[in-house]
C-alpha cells in the first residue's frame, strides 16, 4: 500500500464548493469562469495576456503554431523533460534538436545551448527552456545567446507556477512575465501547484501572438467583423469564418473554477513546499552518496514541484530499481524525471556521447515524495527509510 505517493493534489472544501457552483449554475463551458481565471492569472504573472487551455501540451502546441515553427524552423530543447515539450513541436512538423544539460541541476545552460546552436546553425527558430522540478534556468545568460543566434525563447514552466527569477543584479521577475521570452507555457495537471485536473495556460505580452492563440484554441473560428474575409450581405449574428486550421483546446468551466480556487493558495503552497525542502535538507545533508537538489541558502530559489535526489548507486551497491522496490515496501513511492528524450524510440539518437551530462543526471536521479500535505514527522520517516535502504 502506498502511504506516501511521490506527489498528490490538495483539494479543499473551498475547491469543491467552487466547482459545485458551476455545476448548479447552468454554464459548463465558455462561461464567465474562464475569463475570470485568465484575468487573475495575467495579474499574478505580471503578463499582458493569459490564455487558458485544456492542457500544458495544448499550451505548448498553441505557442509553437503561433510562432510559426515548422519544417524549416526547428526547436531546440532539453532531453530531460516530459514528452510534451518536444512532441508539441513535432505536431507542427518541426525538426527537434536537443542540447545537453548541467548534470547537477538537469537544466539547460547558456554554454550547452550555444554549443548546439553552433552545430545546427540556421535550423533553430525557438529554444524551449524547461524549469525542471521548479528550478529556474539562467534566463539572463541564455537570452543573450538566443539574441546572438536570432532565436526566440519559450519557457516551459509546467513545474514552475509561482516562481521568480533573479538576475545577476538581484532583480526579480516572475516566471510568466516573459521578461526574457516570447511566451510561457504552464501545466495545471492534477499534481501541479495549481490543479485543474487537466489544464494549462499560455502567458505572453505579444498581442498578435495572444490573438492568434485564442483563435487557434477554438477551431480557428473568427467572429470579429473586422477580421472576416467574406462579409455577409445581411446582418448575420450567427456568421463565422475558419481561415486556418485550429483545435478544440478550450478548458471547461468546472476545471477553471477549480483552478481559480487553487490559484488563491499558490503562494501558501510554495511556502509549505520550501519548508518540506528544508526538512529534507536537514535529514539527508550528511549522506555522502547523495547530492541534494539545493543547499540551505538556495532553497527559496525553487518552487519545488519535485524533490529529485542524485544518488551514486554504484557507491551504495544497489540499483535504482531495487531501491525503489525497497522503499515501496515502506509505503514510499518514488519516480524518475525523466528518461532522456533521445532514448525514446521516436527520437532515438544513438550518439549518446553527445549528451554525457544528461545521461549522468538520468542515471542518478530519483524523485522522492513532495506535496503540501506532508509534515516534519513524515519527512523524518521517509528520510529514515532512505537511509536504511542505502545502509543495507
Amino acid at each position: 500500500m502506498i502511504k506516501y505517493p511521490y506527489s498528490k493534489p490538495e483539494v479543499t472544501k473551498s475547491d469543491i464548493n467552487e466547482v459545485k457552483k458551476v455545476l448548479l449554475g447552468g454554464y459548463l463551458s465558455q462561461g464567465e469562469k474562464i475569463h475570470k481565471f485568465e484575468y487573475e492569472l495575467s495579474r499574478y504573472f505580471d503578463s499582458k495576456n493569459a490564455i487558458v487551455c485544456n492542457s500544458g501540451t495544448a499550451a505548448l502546441h498553441l505557442i509553437y503554431m503561433a510562432l510559426g515553427i515548422g519544417p524549416k524552423a526547428g526547436l531546440l530543447t532539453t532531453p530531460i523533460t516530459f514528452l510534451a515539450t518536444a512532441n508539441a513541436a513535432k505536431m507542427c512538423n518541426a525538426s527537434v534538436y536537443f542540447a545537453d544539460v548541467d548534470h547537477i541541476s538537469g537544466l539547460l545552460t547558456a554554454d550547452t545551448i550555444e554549443k548546439s546552436l553552433k552545430k545546427y546553425k540556421n535550423k533553430i527558430k525557438v529554444i524551449t527552456l524547461v524549469h525542471l522540478g521548479g528550478k529556474i534556468c539562467d534566463l539572463e545568460s541564455i537570452s543573450k545567446v538566443a539574441k546572438k543566434y536570432n532565436c526566440l525563447i519559450v519557457e516551459d514552466a509546467s513545474h514552475a507556477a509561482g516562481a521568480e527569477y533573479y538576475d545577476k543584479g538581484g532583480v526579480s521577475s516572475k516566471v510568466g512575465s516573459n521578461k526574457y521570452s516570447i511566451a510561457t507555457a504552464f501545466s495545471f495537471n492534477a499534481i501541479k501547484h495549481v490543479a485543474m485536473g487537466e489544464g494549462g495556460c499560455v502567458s505572453t505580452n505579444n498581442k498578435i501572438i495572444a490573438d492568434k492563440i485564442k483563435n487557434l484554441r477554438s477551431h480557428g473560428m473568427l467572429r470579429q467583423k473586422n477580421k472576416l474575409l467574406y462579409k455577409p450581405k445581411e446582418h448575420a449574428p450567427w456568421y463565422y469564418e475558419m481561415q486556418e486550421l485550429g483545435w478544440n483546446y478550450r478548458a471547461d468551466e468546472t476545471s477553471c473554477a477549480l483552478g481559480l480556487s487553487q490559484l488563491k493558495r499558490l503562494q501558501r503552497g510554495i511556502f509549505k513546499r520550501r519548508k518540506i525542502a528544508r526538512y529534507y535538507f536537514n535529514e539527508l545533508k550528511d549522506i555522502d552518496c547523495i547530492i541534494l537538489p539545493a543547499n540551505i541558502k538556495s532553497i527559496n530559489q525553487s518552487v519545488w514541484h519535485l524533490y529529485p535526489l542524485l544518488i551514486d548507486f554504484k557507491k551504495i551497491g544497489i540499483s535504482r530499481s531495487h531501491m525503489m522496490k525497497q522503499l515501496l515496501k515502506y509505503g514510499i513511492q518514488t519516480q524518475v524525471h525523466y528518461i532522456p528524450l533521445f532514448m525514446q524510440p521516436y527520437y532515438r539518437n544513438r550518439n549518446f556521447f553527445l549528451f554525457k551530462e544528461s545521461i549522468k543526471y538520468y542515471d542518478s536521479t530519483l524523485s522522492i515524495p513532495l506535496y503540501v500535505q506532508l509534515n516534519k514527522k513524515d519527512i523524518i520517516y521517509i528520510s529514515s527509510k532512505i537511509k536504511s535502504v542505502i545502509n543495507h
